[in-house]
């Protein structure tokens, strides 16, 4: 995606946080792009286990390009790989 230095952008992905996984910033290039606060996380439905929406938000800081990469892990589990990842390259104007 491209923005512009000093945008706010937002990455929506869906998850289920009563599996036990979450989605988790695994790398960015912090000299380009900075996380701005913690996920925002919003269930689809009022009934238990349903899934929803988490919600990253980042700040362009600079011009250049970064690649971003979230993983879907459950946080306690040392050594296994995530079952799901999501990559995007960021190029701030």
């Amino acid at each position: 995606i491209e923005v512009d230095s000093g945008d706010m952008f937002k990455i929506a992905l869906e998850g289920n946080p009563t599996t036990g996984y979450q989605w988790e910033v695994a790398a960015y290039n912090a000299e380009t792009v900075a996380r701005i606060g913690e996920p925002e996380y919003n269930s689809d439905s009022d009934k238990i286990g349903a899934g929803g929406i988490y919600t990253f938000t980042f700040k362009a800081l600079a011009a250049g390009q970064s690649d971003l990469e979230l993983v879907y892990r459950r946080p306690w589990e040392e050594g296994v790989l995530p079952i799901d990842t999501f990559k995007v390259s960021i190029h701030v104007k």
